[in-house]
């Protein structure tokens, strides 16, 4: 009787699963203008993000190579958050309606801090 038992919950369970499909999101972002405590300037920033859809896992690809950051998906934004070794936060956020970013981060070198935010868009 187990033995049944054991082939009708193998057919059962095949029966009800479904195909899993993993995507990868991609966001490659630029900044034209920066502005700082000193006030605003051209720039010339890019970032890209990548977002897993199946394991919810999101990088930032940098200049300083890829790190692991936290996301927040609203209904008119997207923001992705890198918690830095300092205790100091980045966030870059990436609007769903045109793409426009906002990416801002809150450096701290020897001690002081060295506010800055980034303005431009994604694709």
């Amino acid at each position: 009787m187990k033995f049944y038992r054991f082939i009708f919950t193998i057919l059962v369970s095949g029966t009800y699963c479904a195909e899993v499909r993993a995507d990868t999101l991609r966001w490659v972002c630029k900044y034209d203008n920066m502005a700082t405590p000193s006030g605003v300037q051209k720039e010339n920033f890019k970032l890209e993000f990548a977002l897993d859809t199946l394991t919810k896992r999101a990088v930032l690809i940098g200049n300083a190579g890829v790190s692991d950051v936290a996301f927040f998906n609203g209904d008119q934004a997207i923001t992705f958050e890198e918690r830095l070794t300092t205790g100091a936060i980045q966030t870059t956020s990436i609007s769903h309606t045109d793409g426009r970013s906002v990416h801002s981060r809150h450096s701290i070198l020897s001690g002081s801090f060295v506010p800055s935010q980034y303005y431009g868009a994604c694709k």
